[in-house]
């Protein structure tokens, strides 16, 4: 397109859509299509993608993974040396064996009342997920029992439990063997619609199905992987388990013993095979994300995880209920990003997140496995590929420089970029842009346990205004390139550079404004 014929259409797009929205901006964003069903995955995966194992998660690898960073970035910037070094320091201070020291506890945003928020918003996650957070699959749950005659808990009598992402089915088994048939749905797209409903009614904000085919099958992670665990008797008396020294952790030093894992599979663990897969997406707090990268956008993040835990397990429990197996998972069991893309939910983005047409990357992803027959959705793209090409706010706002600016391409492991090279906590034989997941969790330790900051500035994280589906209306313009100044312009997401970001004013009003807002 030329100077002349560019300037002629924003001209005569501008003046149209100017006009249709001063009148009814509602009404033309009701009528514009701006996505496009896929009849395939939207990005290339080669045929040397030979899946992904859970134990090379940056969250598992804290508990195995000794080898020294080859990138001195890490080790100039954070003094951490190895993944455990990384990653146990997130662990301890999550469960509050050690404090939180990076920032003043005085500073807005890290003050005792904003990491309390955080920390309560994650509890039903914490306490009744489970590892699931930290990628294990049908996790198990430590408690004590109640004493009987005292009624209070038998501190050194630890038990491993069911929480809310154990994949239990004994109920469904017991319909079987008294001749209870399943529910009978009309067909696969009868079921899609309770199945969506429910869903939604049980807390989810966005529901897509993806089918599980020899397509999705492959997101499932070939290995899926536990901490190893020892006891130990604890200075108050108690006994628990646990992946780390406990006592060593709260003197700075820490020891783990390594991790077991085994293959995949549904019907040894689940009793069944699936057949359809429900993706949930749950939007985050838009405040409280303005805030990144306090705790109290932690929080935000946290209240998501914990929305995952409760309606997961509703979601697995209302297919029981019906007579049909299902197996509900969080972090663990397969790579969410792609299997939100495959049930039509986003795109994927230049910051590794998934980018939904409704609330931008501010979601976070549980998914629900199940043997019944449902109508599956198809992958949609609505441009964010093309916004990610030109924009790159996110990788300008990184405060752990691990966003890479380079174009999308099939990454493959052992790649050079401008962020790092490409290690084994990265999917190889897929395209997407780059993201160095090493420095990335490297930073949300260096902050005491989060960031976030990537969805906090993008373009897409907006609450839902006129102007805001005026900005998605844009990416069918020649105006796409503007999107990021234009974001800027009117304050969206505060300032970029993280060092201006985290002492800024901006940051202070916004943890105000957040607590001001009843």
């Amino acid at each position: 397109m030329n100077r002349r014929e560019f300037l002629k259409v924003a001209g005569v797009t501008t003046a149209a859509t100017g006009a249709a929205l001063a009148v009814n901006p509602k009404k033309v964003m009701a009528s514009v299509e701006l996505g496009k069903h896929q009849d395939d995955y939207p990005y290339e995966v080669t045929k040397d993608f030979k899946g992904f194992s859970s134990k090379n998660v940056m969250f598992m690898r804290m508990f195995w993974d000794k080898k020294r960073y080859k990138d001195e970035y890490i080790n100039s910037t954070y003094d951490y040396h190895t993944p455990i070094e990384t990653g146990i320091h997130f662990y301890a201070g999550m469960k509050g064996y050690v404090p939180l020291t990076a920032h003043d506890p005085n500073k807005e945003g890290f003050r005792p009342v904003d990491v309390a928020l955080s920390t309560a918003a994650d509890s039903v996650n914490m306490d009744f997920g489970g590892m699931s957070k930290f990628t294990c699959a049908n996790p198990t749950l430590q408690t004590y029992p109640i004493n009987p005659k005292t009624g209070e808990a038998m501190k050194d009598m630890p038990v491993l439990t069911q929480g809310l992402f154990t994949w239990d089915n004994s109920s469904v088994d017991m319909r079987v063997k008294q001749g209870v048939e399943p529910y009978k749905f009309k067909d696969a797209k009868d079921a899609a619609k309770y199945v969506k409903k429910a869903a939604k009614f049980m807390g989810a904000d966005l529901v897509g199905i993806a089918p599980y085919n020899e397509r999705t099958k492959r997101w499932t992670y070939t290995e899926w992987t536990n901490p190893n665990v020892k006891e130990f008797n604890m200075p108050d008396g108690s006994k628990t388990f646990s992946p780390v020294n406990p006592i060593k952790l709260k003197k700075g030093e820490f020891e783990t013993y390594g991790v077991t894992t085994r293959e995949s599979d549904f019907m040894r663990e689940a009793g069944f095979e699936p057949k359809s897969i429900i993706v949930m997406a749950f939007k985050q707090d838009y405040d409280a994300m303005k805030t990144a990268p306090t705790a109290v956008s932690r929080g935000a993040t946290s209240m998501a995880y914990s929305q995952m835990a409760e309606t997961a397990y509703k979601v697995a429990k209302f297919l029981k209920e019906m007579g049909y197996k299902a197996a509900q998972c969080g972090n663990d069991t397969a790579v969410s990003v792609p299997l939100a893309i495959e049930a039509g939910l986003g795109e994927g983005s230049r910051m590794g997140m998934v980018v939904t047409e409704q609330f931008g990357p501010s979601v976070r992803l549980a998914k629900v496995y199940t043997n019944l027959e449902i109508h599956p959705d198809k992958p949609k793209t609505f441009g964010v590929k093309e916004f990610c090409d030109v924009c790159m706010k996110c990788a300008d706002a990184c405060p752990g420089k691990s966003i890479s600016k380079e174009p999308i391409t099939v990454v493959k492991e052992g790649m050079e970029f401008d962020t790092g090279k490409v290690g084994k906590s990265n999917i190889s034989g897929v395209e997407k842009w780059f993201v160095n997941g090493e420095r990335c969790l490297s930073f949300w330790n260096y902050n005491d346990g989060g960031c976030t900051t990537c969805v906090a500035v993008c373009p897409y994280n907006k609450i839902d205004e006129w102007h805001h589906d005026l900005s998605k209306l844009m990416t069918l313009t020649p105006f796409k390139p503007l999107l990021r100044s234009f974001d800027e312009w009117f304050g969206y997401g505060g300032p970029v550079e993280p060092e201006v970001r985290l002492e800024s004013k901006y940051l202070k009003d916004a943890v105000n404004d957040f607590w001001d807002k009843l």
